[in-house]
């Protein structure tokens, strides 16, 4: 699939929990503790959607991704520098420390995944189950480790609004003709569910037919949810 499939697809999936938001009349949900705010993972759901493609440096997922990585090393960096500072300085350090350590490890994992992806092969590394996995073990350290509180509320909300639009790009591209090795490195073995081909029709036909079913969904979903009419 190609690139702006793949946005509209990652944001239609991000969509879903603010469907759910709407429908439930609240801001965020609460998660042990902590609260998940769907609004802020869209645009992040968007830019994750074009995450698995960063292995192709020319395409247009390769080049937002890469520059979103770029952003995102050098704005968590200052934060953690400034942040270091005030913790050896040791005024309220308590408080620094609590946000320090969540700003860290997304440092720590944006300059490793930097890193990771000039050494990929096309549809392999980054199309795998196993990266998917991996991706969700900051939002598991914020919820288990992390004291609750607005700013790891908003970094836990985003980074799960990036791994549902990564998650979104493998379902779509296995319903293209080369699929996806979702086992990979334990196996090579392509997975699909279709065949489309990136750039045809029938990618057309797939891309208007998500854009159906998942309005359909956002409305019956808010409807359904609607108090009786009395």
């Amino acid at each position: 699939m190609n690139g702006y499939t793949h946005m509209v697809v990652g944001g239609l999936c991000g969509g879903l929990p603010v469907a759910l938001s709407i429908a439930e009349q609240k801001l965020g949900f609460p998660i042990a503790g902590h609260a998940l705010y769907p609004f802020v993972g869209i645009l992040p759901a968007i830019i994750g959607a074009l995450g698995p493609d960063i292995d192709m440096p020319n395409s247009k997922g390769g080049k937002t991704v890469r520059a979103f990585l770029k952003t995102a090393v050098t704005f968590s960096g200052v934060i953690v520098l400034i942040l270091s500072i005030y913790v050896c300085i040791g005024v309220k350090s308590e408080n620094a420390v609590d946000v320090l350590i969540p700003c860290a490890i997304f440092f720590g994992l944006s300059c490793c995944t930097t890193m990771f992806v000039t050494k990929c092969k096309h549809r392999q590394e980054t199309h795998s189950g196993l990266v998917m996995l991996i991706l969700l073990l900051p939002n598991i350290y914020i919820v288990r480790f992390t004291p609750a509180g607005l700013f790891t509320s908003v970094l836990l909300s985003g980074w799960s609004g990036f791994c549902i639009g990564w998650l979104s790009h493998l379902l779509a591209d296995s319903f293209n003709k080369k699929g996806v090795p979702w086992l990979y490195p334990f196996s090579k073995k392509y997975f699909r569910l279709s065949s489309f081909v990136t750039g045809t029709q029938g990618e057309t036909m797939f891309r208007n037919f998500c854009i159906v079913l998942f309005v359909t969904v956002y409305v019956v979903l808010i409807l359904s949810r609607l108090p009786p009419i009395k």
